[in-house]
């Protein structure tokens, strides 16, 4: 049985650039490339390998990011969002264990909590 679920809208800068990309409505192969392309970023060993993929998926997603850096929401409601890591709503909190990147929609539906 399939479960239906609220269409997330992707927010737009005023000059109707995307901020943000939900990677479950793009094209497998280009899913494909951003997971390769983020991955290689996390493991690169030096600065100029991680803006290179970095580079790479910031052009196959068609964000627009301030730094040339994107990050993918990793809250617990797994909404597979990649957006500009420096964008002002998006929220950075740490869960006890790690830090955890929020896309501005998760944190502003259900912004994680520091560890206490």
């Amino acid at each position: 049985m399939s479960a239906i679920t609220a269409a997330r809208t992707t927010r737009q800068r005023t000059d109707q650039h995307s901020t943000e990309v939900d990677l479950t409505t793009l094209p497998r192969v280009l899913q494909q490339v951003l997971e390769t392309s983020l991955e290689a970023a996390r493991n690169a060993p030096t600065n100029d390998e991680y803006f290179a993929h970095m580079a790479t998926a910031t052009a196959a997603s068609g964000i627009h990011t301030r730094r040339g850096e994107l990050a993918r929401c990793a809250c617990d409601c797994m909404c597979d969002v990649l957006y500009d890591v420096d964008d002002p709503d998006a929220h950075l909190y740490n869960d006890g264990a790690r830090e955890v990147p929020q896309c501005p929609v998760c944190a502003d539906d259900h912004r994680g909590r520091d560890a206490e």
